[in-house]
C-alpha cells in the first residue's frame, strides 16, 4: 500500500470529523459536537428562565404601578399583608 498526499489528506479529514464529531472524546478532550449540544441545550434553558423571569417582572411591574396610583389596590394589600383580607375577599371603595 503506498502513501500518496491524497490519502494522508483523506486520513486527516477522517481524524478530525471524529474529533468534531465528539466520539473520541475519551481520549481527546476535544471541543467536539456533544459538547455543542449541551451548551445549545443550557442556552435554551437559559432562555426560557430569562422569559420567564421577563413575565415575573411585568406583572410586578403592574402590581407596583396599580399600588402607586389606586388606592383600593393599597387599601387590599395592606389588609391582605396584615392577614385581615381572606383569600375570596373584595375591598370595595364607597365614595
Amino acid at each position: 500500500m503506498k502513501i500518496t498526499t491524497s490519502r494522508v489528506w483523506i486520513a486527516f479529514f477522517a481524524v478530525w470529523f471524529l474529533l468534531l464529531t465528539g466520539v473520541l472524546d475519551f481520549w481527546f478532550q476535544s471541543p467536539g459536537l456533544k459538547q455543542w449540544m449541551k451548551l445549545e441545550a443550557s442556552v435554551s434553558h437559559r432562555r426560557q428562565e430569562i422569559a420567564d423571569i421577563e413575565a415575573q417582572s411585568a406583572i410586578l411591574n403592574d402590581v407596583a404601578r396599580q399600588l402607586d396610583s389606586n388606592s383600593v389596590a393599597q387599601e387590599r394589600e395592606i389588609r391582605k399583608v396584615l392577614g385581615y383580607l381572606g383569600d375570596q375577599e373584595v375591598v370595595f371603595e364607597v365614595r
